[in-house]
């Protein structure tokens, strides 16, 4: 055997001798040892909590983050052409007036005079978007 392979046998006996030990000890005695050694177990256990919701609140806005980039890039590559408003505003009619019957749309919906400009044009979106408009 050579010297090298010894010190290897040597160390895995040492590793295994210490997991056997850690093993064995009791809960009681490993929390009086982490006393000893780094301090409170409470205390870390609470730094560990706030850790992990840190980590959780960080990955949730990540994700808000992508799905709001995702959501954006959506209306953008689905935007109806620019349209004159009155042309806008007669599309609008005319849907309206095909789905007349249809109670999925409100009753405000149905006041298209009452409605800005910038409201027509984002049901003519949300209509195009949801497939009623082509």
């Amino acid at each position: 055997m050579t010297r090298g392979s010894e010190k290897q046998m040597g160390f895995r006996s040492l590793r295994l001798q210490l997991a056997d030990e850690i093993l064995q000890a009791s809960d009681q005695e490993i929390l009086s040892q982490y006393a000893e050694d780094v301090g409170s177990p409470d205390a870390n256990a609470e730094r560990m909590r706030a850790m992990f919701e840190k980590t959780v609140l960080l990955a949730n806005k990540g994700r808000l983050a992508a799905a709001r980039a995702g959501a954006t890039a959506s209306r953008a590559a689905t935007a109806l052409p620019v349209i004159p408003i009155e042309k806008a505003r007669e599309k609008l009619r005319l849907a309206l007036a095909d789905h007349a019957s249809d109670t999925s749309f409100t009753l405000a919906a149905r006041k298209e005079t009452e409605l800005s400009d910038a409201d027509v044009l984002d049901m003519l979106q949300a209509m195009h978007e949801l497939g009623i408009l082509k």
